[in-house]
């Protein structure tokens, strides 16, 4: 309940009593005057029963907003302690390349609550993105053989959903996203875990990028997947390297399927959009079949597309191919 609905509240209230105390008073007699008097002490508990109404609403609003705070601290720490797959970065002091089990937090937002609680509760991973080979790392709730009990999904649901302010609105929560606050969380709780985070920022998801600065023409082979890779079912191999503007880079399809080679928009690698005016190998209506090869000199205008001069890349047909190049002039 808002200030102003208060004030509103209290100005009503004095001008019904005015009126009442109006009328007792301006009985002549003791009788008209017990009368009044009845009526008027009725009409006033009438006037407080849904201030009280109000009042116990409001209460109660304050504490669901409060338990929710609650929750959302409990699940993000819950996500620092289990989400250690990649779910994050830290690049610059600022949280990036954020997910949970592979999915993005928009994916997240966008699944109805039974979903988002069945992701959590099952360890279920986005598809397209395998499984950790490390079963210690698929975290899923104690019916699973996993750590979650049930308040610790109940925790990471209301942390995962404190990043749709649709959601906040709508329940009346005034937390905020909880994901603001996880970085200095790491900080100053979890030390250990914010350096490697920040190590994972510098480097990018596909670690150091190979140097072939001093090539004026390279070669990237798309080959079948290793086991336990992210990349499937081929891998861009290097999956990240370094070239000047004007480097030669040629693909090779040496798998056994055929591929896109797509420049990405941005660097969201779990939701990839093509941004072919960069590079595009001929798209989902030419695909890069078994043994052929895509060609790509390195432009400024892909040294400029991203701020850190790095272009991300994958196939349209198999989104979760994707490499990276690091460009310099």
């Amino acid at each position: 309940m808002s200030i102003g609905q208060v004030v509103v509240g209290v100005i009503l209230l004095l001008i019904a009593v005015g009126g009442l105390l109006y009328i007792f008073y301006s009985r002549t007699n003791a009788i008209q005057k017990t009368g009044a008097g009845s009526i008027i002490m009725l009409a006033l508990v009438s006037l407080m029963i849904p201030v009280f109404w109000i009042l116990q609403n409001g209460d109660q609003a304050t504490a669901a907003d409060q338990q929710h705070t609650i929750a959302v601290q409990n699940g993000m720490e819950l996500y620092a302690q289990y989400c250690t797959d990649s779910c994050y970065s830290i690049k610059n002091g600022k949280l990036a390349d954020v997910n949970y089990n592979g999915f993005t937090i928009d994916q997240l937002n966008q699944m109805s609550d039974d979903e988002l609680h069945r992701v959590i509760s099952a360890g279920v991973y986005a598809p397209g993105k395998p499984r950790p080979t490390n079963a210690s790392l698929v975290v899923q709730s104690q019916d699973f053989g996993g750590p979650l009990a049930a308040n610790d999904i109940e925790y990471l649901f209301q942390f995962l959903r404190s990043a749709d302010p649709a959601y906040l609105k709508k329940h009346g929560y005034t937390g905020g996203n909880g994901f603001d606050k996880l970085v200095s969380y790491l900080q100053s709780s979890s030390p250990g875990q914010y350096a490697t985070a920040q190590a994972l920022g510098s480097v990018g998801q596909f670690g150091a990028p190979v140097d072939m600065t001093k090539s004026k023409a390279v070669t990237v082979n798309i080959v079948q997947s290793p086991a336990g890779a992210s990349c499937t079912p081929s891998c861009y191999d290097p999956i990240h390297i370094k070239v000047k503007v004007g480097t030669v880079i040629t693909w090779v399809n040496k798998s056994g399927v055929a591929h896109t080679v797509t420049a990405m928009q941005g660097q969201n690698t779990a939701s990839p959009k093509a941004a072919s005016q960069i590079f595009d190998s001929g798209g989902t209506q030419k695909l890069l079949q078994s043994g052929k090869s895509f060609t790509w000199t390195v432009t400024t205008a892909a040294y400029n597309f991203n701020p850190d001069h790095t272009v991300f890349y994958y196939c349209e047909i198999h989104p979760s191919m994707v490499a990276e190049l690091t460009i310099v002039q």
